[in-house]
């Protein structure tokens, strides 16, 4: 085989490693409710996406809930979506504290 042909093979598997590896760093699942109530000393300081039912809401602050299971979401200082309100399912990303709440750095809410 040519020379040319072994690199450019070679920069193909070397671009496809990549590729994947962008995918596995940047994704990161949604969380339940209950498994950041469950293990809340895991996910301190971090940031997490978790996703829930928005209860509480009234215009600031509100509860992310899954059955029993809720994490205080603070809205302090990012646009509240028009469309975030009370028993809507709604994905929230932000830095958790192990006291069961989310410094909210986006809400995201389902589509209608």
């Amino acid at each position: 085989m040519k020379k040319s042909k072994l690199i450019a093979i070679g920069g193909i598997i070397v671009s496809i490693i990549v590729i994947v590896a962008l995918i596995v760093v940047n994704n990161r699942p949604y969380l339940q409710v209950s498994q950041v109530v469950s293990s809340p000393s895991q996910y301190n300081n971090r940031q997490i996406q978790v996703i829930g039912i928005a209860q509480g809401f009234s215009g600031g602050n509100f509860n992310l809930t899954e059955n029993a299971n809720s994490i205080l979401i603070d809205m302090s200082g990012i646009p509240i979506p028009n469309d975030l309100d009370n028993g809507i399912k709604v994905v929230v990303t932000g830095i958790f504290n192990s006291s069961l709440v989310i410094a909210a750095t986006q809400v995201l809410t389902q589509c209608s």
